[in-house]
């Protein structure tokens, strides 16, 4: 199957200036379009760390409103509603003094449901909740909040029926009714999952009905078909994967079981005549599949899959028939495929419309009948335009950016590549150049190295951490190592137990590549990352002491042991039984090698500056590895900077704590990778 030429046969109606500036907002929804000058000095650090001005958009099933998330003047995202016809201004339905809205999905055409989250690492008791409201801001009601009780009606021995901590939005149902899932996850008592319970919730009247009788012990998703009702079931329990479909009769029949490393199972889509669009492993990459369910067979016939990448998709759908429509997917980067004729040839007209290489994803309700459609454009430069497209009229207008204070000839070209590291496997990587670099010119740089490591990391669209470093006048290379996702199973498993040796191996040879490209001067590289990330850049100038000439380490793991010994963090017993020791190394088998893998029992080997930045409420990588590595690196003479952001996660949720560590990376950047190896502020300003 070919993915959409680009045609022509669209009119155009964008101007410069389509929205006023709405002092309302707290910020200008739209710039007017203009060429900037060069810049004396690099765009200010808030451009790359502030979030979206306009974000999270979500149209009503008729495609009448427009649901997006906005900043208010407090600086927290508020829910609002806009009309298409004609296109008008927002108006707040859902707003906090001390939170933000977070997400929202359209029950139906009149009703929304959002979720509200205090801004913070930790959530306190009632500082989060689930709201429904009426598209005009009437009937408000919460449905769930963080509190562990729920208390009685006001004046009455009337039970509340607002849900309390633990129950979570699942979807919506989108039969035009005001029901909701919602669902409940149960855990025992080292904390892995027993069961979830799913329900269906009503939210104007808040009333309950339960779909989980019968449902498999360690349930851990269940998939609703056409008509919304409970059809497959997987259940995961010591490394294993079990599918079940529930029979006409309501029966829950075993039909598959898998290995949940090597084999995959990840339902798209339900029909209503016992069939299932399903993403499995189809030789080496996953591709979607149909799937008989009271069966368990899968038709051997892809009926979509990608060269040299896995299928990872969701489902574009009718918010009202429910019928498969297509496909999201990212190959290089995300792009649609539809099986519709209606929304290939809607697809087809907005890519001509909007300028080339962008990636343009169509958002409707019901998409089969709509005269209006949502879409967001995006490129490696431009972060992210809403247009309006009246398919009626064949006119396209713009609504507003996501993040206006940027403009894209301002920032840095990406591109893709493969290279051949040196036992043979090719890994992918996406290259960010300075804003108006010369090709050929090599540029001091730094290997940003993505977190998981299981996870599929980068594409090519705008990435507002590497063309921050690119705006310092910095090459960025994001390599998809061994180990990660999403390019075939031989490559995800040719990581395991390589944490310290091949994927570090595949990092210094991406640098060298970089270098013969004359991409990289080679006398000045940093290496840097968050998490696994954090990890490779320590462990990288043990292993490759002369590739780096400084490391930065985010929320890294200083020493694998500690991932099992830690018991405070919120890894799930069951993964540290069956997934890191498979993957990572095995706590006693491999104790030699996870020993020979660690920066903490090598740190005198490390003889470059380190900058390590932790967060004190981390629960995935608790702040003791820090502060292990700390200790161990001032007794071992390392040139070492610390920063703890005590109120912190496994991650920035507060702006001024990642704008505070982003200006101070970039000076720790400058000061080591000057030319001369000693501090120039001036020629690596902030």
């Amino acid at each position: 199957m070919a993915f959409h030429a680009r045609e022509a046969g669209v009119k155009a109606s964008i101007e410069s200036t389509v929205w006023r500036v709405l002092r309302d907002w707290g910020v200008a929804v739209l710039v007017a379009c203009s060429v900037v000058p060069a810049r004396a000095q690099p765009l200010p650090v808030e451009h790359f760390t502030r979030d979206p001005a306009l974000s999270n958009v979500a149209v009503s099933p008729s495609g009448k409103r427009l649901a997006v998330l906005i900043y208010g003047a407090n600086g927290m995202r508020r829910l609002g509603v806009i009309d298409l016809q004609p296109l008008g201004t927002p108006r707040i339905v859902g707003a906090f003094a001390d939170a933000d809205v977070t997400s929202a999905a359209w029950v139906n055409d009149e009703r929304l449901v959002f979720e509200a989250y205090q801004r913070g690492a930790e959530i306190r008791l009632g500082g989060a909740a689930t709201y429904a409201v009426n598209h005009d801001g009437s009937d408000s009601r919460q449905l769930i909040v963080w509190r562990y009780a729920t208390d009685t009606v006001s004046g009455s021995l009337i039970a509340s029926r607002v849900l309390p901590y633990g129950w979570e939005l699942s979807s919506v149902v989108g039969d035009g009714g005001d029901d909701v899932i919602v669902r409940k996850t149960l855990k025992d008592s080292i904390g892995d999952v027993t069961s979830i319970v799913y329900s269906r919730l009503n939210t104007s009247t808040r009333e309950l009905k339960n779909l989980s009788f019968g449902t498999p012990d360690y349930t851990s998703w269940v998939g609703f078909d056409q008509k919304m009702n409970p059809r497959i079931a997987l259940a995961d329990r010591s490394g294993r994967r079990k599918v079940y479909w529930r029979m006409e009769d309501g029966a829950w029949k075993e039909v598959m079981a898998l290995d949940q490393l090597r084999e995959r199972f990840s339902p798209l889509h339900i029909s209503t005549n016992g069939k299932a669009a399903v993403v499995v492993r189809s030789g080496d990459t996953t591709a979607l599949h149909e799937f008989d369910g009271p069966s368990g067979k899968l038709n051997p016939e892809p009926m979509l899959q990608l060269k040299n990448f896995d299928l990872s998709a969701t489902a574009g759908f009718d918010s009202r028939t429910r019928s498969l429509l297509g496909l999201h997917l990212v190959a290089d980067r995300p792009m649609s495929y539809w099986f519709d004729e209606r929304m290939e040839g809607i697809q087809k007209r907005v890519d001509a419309a909007l300028p080339q290489g962008r990636s343009n994803r169509l958002y409707c309700g019901q998409c089969q009948t709509s005269r209006f459609y949502v879409v967001l454009s995006r490129s490696d430069r431009q972060p992210g335009e809403y247009y309006l497209y009246d398919h009626e009229n064949a006119a396209i207008q713009l609504i507003g950016a996501s993040r206006p204070w940027i403009d894209e000839a301002t920032q840095g070209r990406r591109s893709f590549h493969r290279v051949q590291v040196r036992d043979g496997l090719m890994v992918p990587l996406y290259v960010t150049d300075p804003a108006g670099a010369t090709i050929g010119k090599p540029l001091p740089t730094v290997m940003l190295v993505h977190g998981g490591p299981f996870t599929r990391g980068s594409d090519l669209l705008w990435d507002w951490e590497a063309q921050f470093l690119a705006s310092r006048g910095y090459r960025v290379l994001q390599p998809a190592f061994r180990g990660s996702t999403g390019f075939g199973q031989r490559h995800f498993e040719a990581g395991w137990k390589q944490w310290g040796d091949g994927m570090l191996n595949d990092l210094a040879d991406v640098v060298q590549w970089a270098g013969r490209e004359k991409l990289t001067d080679l006398s000045r590289v940093c290496i840097m990352g968050g998490s696994y990330g954090g990890y490779a850049a320590l462990m990288s100038t043990v292993a490759h002491p002369a590739v780096y000439r400084c490391a930065v380490s985010f929320a890294g793991v200083v020493d694998p042991k500690m991932m099992f010994d830690v018991t405070w963090s919120d890894l799930h017993q069951e993964s540290l039984r069956f997934f890191f020791p498979q993957v990572m190394g095995d706590p006693q088998k491999d104790s030699d090698l996870l020993v020979a893998h660690s920066p903490l029992k090598r740190v005198a080997e490390i003889k470059v500056p380190v900058l390590l930045a932790h967060g004190g409420v981390d629960k995935r990588v608790p702040i003791v590895h820090a502060r292990e590595f700390a200790s161990a690196a001032q007794k071992a003479g390392v040139k070492l900077e610390r920063i703890d952001y005590l109120d912190e996660g496994h991650g920035f949720f507060l702006l001024s704590n990642r704008t505070d560590y982003y200006k101070r990376l970039a000076d720790f950047l400058g000061a080591s990778l000057s030319p001369t190896g000693t501090e120039q502020q001036a020629a690596n300003p902030r």
